[in-house]
């Protein structure tokens, strides 16, 4: 790896995560192999999204539960 990474100038962390992903990606290893990666990135924004949407709805349920509720008019006899 120290000559590889000497001649390409990418560093050698770089170029172990690549060999591990390779051989995940050939079946090698255990891991998450690089097609599945995007989905899984997809997934978490998702996630990430509903997760804000539901903690606004929350906050706006908790807004109407404090307001008072105003009975209706008695109709006049």
């Amino acid at each position: 790896m120290a000559s590889v990474s000497a001649e390409t100038g990418i560093c050698q962390g770089t170029l172990y995560r690549w060999k591990h992903q390779a051989l995940v990606d050939a079946g090698m290893k255990d891991g998450t192999p690089s097609p599945d990666v995007g989905d899984l990135v997809s997934a978490r924004k998702r996630i990430r999204a509903l997760e804000d949407e539901l903690a606004i709805v929350k906050a706006v349920s908790a807004l109407y539960d404090q307001t008072a509720v105003v009975p209706p008019k008695e109709k006049p006899q």
